[in-house]
């Protein structure tokens, strides 16, 4: 019997089982225990995690493979001809992310890291500064964090850097929509409300490639009239790059449009979750205070990016297997993944998995950030990280720099998969 399978050890002569939320699935028939993992994942991943990589880092459900350790979450990304993206493609059709080692991967993924210059991110930074700086004065005393900071910030961005420039409410519910379908309704998910999901991030596509048929002509005459704003959206337009290439306007607006899609909702639960995290470690809150008034944007984003391991936006990604494979090969948790099978790596239980990180429990805003899995790992990392990488600790940054900065209430999800309303005291 596997390691995967084996029942966890039970304690005796009446002791505390060391496995009490693997005993819980233990009971259930095997076709129960997804639902009761995915509770365990919602409401007290570390500790499901820790239980997993101690007793069971293969862990099979009817619906899912879990895989716990650091070093089986990193071979399982790091094969993406085997653990595909196949679960992306009827949400996100020839995109490149719903692709793995393709033609149109690379070409598109060369192309949107061309346009993503590095010589951007500081002024990029620099804009979410004066555009949180803006929203957090005209707050006054109190400001609604999600929707008057969090998602406003990277909406800015999206327009003013990548050139989407569309209405305000548009952008914000096209990329909420997007997300929601792409990576919160999924099969294994089981929603009730799977097709309306579907549908709503459908009809966004829809409006959103009728405002690049207005976008994107204008913005060739500005071209040709040398009036153009350097944005991600002029400089993919003036690439001209040879019909061999293949990359034509159908592919213009898939990518920058991915760009809206990946930049709103991610960043605004990253910035949210931060905050909170941050909030409840006084200590580390004043760590990260006195950074943020010594000007030291290294040690700053420490701060953020160790909050986030404690916290972050998600807790696994997912892959199907195009073919059967031996996982963790040589080891005594080696394990056959079949064909078709659906595997979540577990990227938060990597970055505590004591195999890797030294005293993972403990808040160290100093750690090496390959420590960290925010941004994925190998062939689909995320394409936008660079951008993130500032825009993210930039806008909790500026929270934190107003000393009376407080919550006034927990960050309320509304039972959805991202946060909706976060009340912070300013004054």
């Amino acid at each position: 019997m596997s390691a995967a399978t084996e029942s966890p050890a039970r304690g005796c002569n009446g002791t505390a089982s060391p496995t009490p939320l693997l005993d819980r699935l233990a009971a259930l028939r095997p076709a129960e225990r997804w639902p009761l993992a995915r509770d365990f994942i919602a409401n007290e991943a570390r500790a499901f995690f820790a239980e997993l990589r101690a007793h069971a880092p293969i862990y099979e459900t009817s619906e899912v493979t879990l895989v716990a350790k650091r070093a089986d979450v990193i071979e399982v990304l790091s094969l993406p001809k085997v653990f595909t993206v196949d679960l992306y493609k009827p949400k996100m059709g020839d995109f490149m992310l719903a692709m793995d080692e393709t033609i149109v991967n690379y070409r598109d993924k060369s192309v949107m890291r061309a346009i993503l210059a590095w010589d951007d991110l500081p002024k990029i930074r620099a804009i979410a500064a004066e555009v949180a700086d803006t929203a957090l004065d005209a707050a006054g005393c109190e400001i609604e964090a999600v929707q008057q900071l969090a998602r406003h910030v990277p909406m800015r961005i999206v327009q003013h850097c990548f050139g989407i420039h569309g209405p305000d409410q548009d952008l914000l519910d096209w990329s909420y929509a997007n997300q929601m379908d792409q990576f919160n309704n999924l099969p294994y998910d089981d929603r009730p409300d799977a097709e309306a999901i579907h549908q709503a991030a459908e009809d966004s596509r829809v409006k959103l490639r009728t405002l690049f048929a207005q976008l994107i002509p204008a913005r060739i005459a500005e071209i040709k009239a040398g009036t153009a704003p350097d944005d991600s959206l002029t400089r993919i337009l003036s690439l001209n790059l040879p019909a061999a290439d293949h990359f034509g306007m159908d592919r213009v607006v898939i990518n920058v449009g991915g760009l809206l899609i990946g930049a709103i909702e991610t960043t605004a639960e990253a910035v949210i979750n931060a905050l909170a995290e941050l909030f409840a470690r006084p200590e580390a809150l004043a760590g990260a205070r006195a950074a943020a008034e010594a000007g030291d944007d290294a040690a700053f984003d420490g701060y953020v990016w160790e909050a986030l391991r404690f916290s972050p936006i998600v807790a696994f990604m997912f892959r199907e297997a195009a073919s059967t494979i031996t996982i963790a090969q040589g080891t005594d948790r080696e394990k056959v993944i079949g064909k078709g099978t659906v595997v979540l790596p577990l990227s938060l239980s990597a970055m505590f998995d004591p195999d890797f990180v030294p005293d993972p429990e403990a808040f160290r805003p100093d750690r090496p950030f390959h420590t960290y899995l925010h941004f994925g790992y190998g062939h689909h990392e995320c394409l936008g990280r660079y951008v993130g990488s500032v825009m993210i600790p930039e806008i909790v940054k500026r929270v934190l720099k107003r000393p009376a900065a407080r919550p006034l209430a927990p960050v309320d999800m509304a039972g959805t998969p991202f946060p909706q309303s976060y009340r912070i005291g300013l004054g």
